[in-house]
């Protein structure tokens, strides 16, 4: 079962990409989405620091605030396994009301990469009011090692804010969000 939803997962960080944007040694890529008129993006980098310190502070709920962009607020409401459940409230700019999400993230260990995939959790907890729940919250982190101090990040992730956001702002903004979350996290894990 792990390994067909490591194929699974790993052919679907390979599909039909265009690069977007080329920032600070970070790439972000985009795709149509397949059920979704959302595009979904992939981000690519290279960080110098052994692939377990990025791994900890990505199961770290408490730091997402500190540099997932966007995160308002983030905290661990279960934990089974190597599962964490988490709570994550986005800020919206006026006049849209703030985003929300539920989201499992399951980690795995195979020689040389870590994946941990996200996944929608739609019942963990229920809708907060006056808060727009994400009716789709899925994708993942890969880290693969180069050596013991130097690790390729890829960051996937497809999303759906849900209410009254019009695609075309959602597609618009969609390539800046991957390359701050990733420059923030730079900063956080060479903090350590």
């Amino acid at each position: 079962m792990i390994l067909f939803f490591l194929l699974f997962f790993l052919s679907a960080f390979a599909q039909d990409w265009t690069l977007a944007k080329e920032k600070n040694g970070i790439k972000v890529y985009t795709r149509e989405g397949k059920d979704s008129p959302i595009k979904e993006f992939k981000a690519v980098t290279i960080f110098e620091a052994n692939m377990y310190v990025i791994e900890k502070i990505l199961l770290n709920t408490k730091t997402y605030p500190e540099w997932y962009d966007h995160c308002k607020r983030a905290e661990q409401i279960g934990l089974q396994g190597n599962t964490v459940t988490m709570h994550m409230e986005y800020s919206m700019p006026f006049p849209f009301k703030n985003r929300d999400a539920v989201i499992n993230l399951s980690a795995t260990h195979i020689n040389d990469l870590i994946t941990i995939q996200i996944t929608r959790n739609a019942v963990a907890i229920k809708e907060v009011e006056d808060i727009v729940r994400m009716p789709i919250s899925e994708g993942g982190w890969q880290l693969r090692k180069i050596n013991e101090h130097t690790t390729e990040v890829i960051h996937q992730f497809k999303g759906d804010p849900g209410g009254n956001i019009p695609v075309a702002i959602v597609n618009l903004f969609l390539v800046d969000g991957p390359l701050n979350t990733l420059t923030q996290l730079k900063g956080i894990v060479y903090q350590d």
